[in-house]
């Protein structure tokens, strides 16, 4: 039986982690279904990132149960080493899913902020000419009125 505590406790906490990260998913795709300001591209982009963290999240929860249960005293992988092999192989593929599955919602969030960033920065350097612009309207203006105030 105290063979079966790691397991339990590492399930465990597996599952709530990933119940809570499911709650939290939930919680910020309700408010984003409902934020007027969102453009198509927006919603889509936040659409399939909610997709693949529900995916992962869901993994992690059921890897934690796949762990309680493959640590059970009742399995019987001292009769079949091969079953034994194959269910932990399937654990660890599952489990290299979601490492797979976390790297390409990170990959895709920061092609969307590095995409984000540059729009911001080209409108920046457009209101930053606009404003030299301006600067040098009102120079020139300014510069104007003096020219004529001295020549009165």
């Amino acid at each position: 039986m105290t063979d079966t505590i790691p397991g339990i406790i590492v399930g465990t906490l597996l599952v709530l982690f990933g119940a809570g990260l499911i709650q939290l998913h939930r919680t910020s795709w309700f408010h984003r279904q409902h934020d007027e300001d969102l453009s198509d591209d927006d919603f889509r982009f936040f659409s399939k990132q909610y997709r693949r963290r529900m995916q992962t999240s869901s993994l992690l929860v059921l890897i934690g149960f796949l762990i309680m249960i493959g640590d059970a005293p009742y399995m019987p992988w001292k009769s079949y080493p091969g079953l034994f092999a194959a269910y932990w192989g399937g654990i660890l593929l599952i489990a290299f899913w979601v490492i797979l599955s976390a790297i390409g919602d990170m990959s895709a969030s920061r092609v969307r902020s590095t995409n984000l960033i540059s729009r911001i920065q080209d409108q920046q350097r457009v209101l930053e000419k606009q404003l030299l612009e301006l600067k040098e309207k009102k120079k020139q203006t300014s510069d104007k009125n003096s020219t004529s105030d001295k020549e009165k």
